[in-house]
């Protein structure tokens, strides 16, 4: 695998910024995702989506594999499940040996050094990505199997990971354990929600009647159903703002807020009283029946 395959799976090129890299992905999610894609091989397109949107959706990672390769994101080493170490090297305490048999300061190798970092993935549903969840997870760490419990931070999204000193392998003579890092991984809403950040985006159908006299409507969120006020003249495409109905932020304090884009839906069929009503509706508006026929008119 070259280092433009995970470009390629996500369908962006090189120079793609990190909110097209976001939002090819979040297409692609959900178009794969086995919860919503019972296809043959949509559950495999999934992960190498997954896969690529760990590397391309981390800074750091993404410049080690457009120079190195996904060996140089990765770190070149095998981890716990599948994933990559951290760092490749440990603290980069064996580089350090490397240079010190190089340029003459010898090699101890019984001096303590740092176990193998490790990585863990938790697969989250989208709410409780949004308002967190305490769970226990099991995971071979090198001395057999070992369970900890984690407590997943409200307002986590995919590709994000955290830091858990002294839960990696244990160290080199003596040395200290190393780290494990848990992966988040978020699946797409069941009820239509989409996030950017700690922003959540709904679409929500209206009738063209309430687009046209305005109403009071009912409308999720990711908090409960709310009241929402249509003014009369609503176009499609408009966007309401529900101020902190959002995720948490992360690294702040409060909530984002949620948008809700309205599509106004238009009948496929009319009974009689229901067409004779807009028919009359165009005569009020346009004056037809007033109006001296014209030539394409009595065509």
């Amino acid at each position: 695998m070259n280092n433009t395959e995970y470009y390629d799976r996500l369908g962006v090129g090189k120079d793609a910024s990190q909110d097209e890299i976001k939002k090819a992905y979040r297409k692609l999610s959900k178009k794969y995702h086995p919860d919503l894609n019972h296809e043959s091989g949509a559950e495999e397109k999934y992960k190498e989506v997954q896969e690529a949107f760990e590397t391309l959706g981390d800074e750091q990672k993404r410049a080690q594999y457009d120079q190195f390769g996904p060996n140089g994101a990765q770190g070149g080493f095998g981890g716990q499940g599948g994933f990559g170490g951290q760092g490749g090297f440990n603290d980069f305490s064996d580089l350090g040996d490397i240079f010190s048999q190089m340029f003459g300061g010898g090699f101890d190798p019984n001096r303590p050094r740092k176990g193998q970092d490790l990585q863990y993935r938790i697969n989250l549903t989208f709410e409780e990505a949004i308002f967190g969840k305490e769970t226990t997870i099991k995971f071979n760490r090198g001395d057999g199997p070992h369970e900890i419990k984690v407590t997943v931070p409200a307002g986590v999204e995919t590709g994000q990971q955290m830091r858990l000193s002294g839960q990696g392998e244990s160290g080199v003579n003596g040395g200290p354990r190393g780290d494990l890092f848990v992966v988040f991984q978020v699946s797409p809403s069941r009820d239509g929600f989409e996030r950017d950040g700690a922003d959540v985006y709904l679409e929500q159908k209206i009738s063209f009647v309430t687009a046209a006299l305005g109403d009071e409507i009912k409308v999720k969120t990711v908090h409960g159903e709310i009241k929402l006020r249509i003014p009369a003249g609503t176009q499609t495409g408009k966007r309401f703002r529900l101020s902190g109905k959002g995720a948490p932020r992360l690294r702040g304090n409060g909530h984002g807020d949620q948008f809700v884009i309205v599509t106004v839906e238009v009948p496929t069929r009319l009974n009689k009283d229901q067409k004779k009503a807009l028919e009359a509706f165009k005569e009020a508006t346009d004056g037809t029946a007033t109006k001296k026929k014209s030539f394409f008119d009595k065509l």
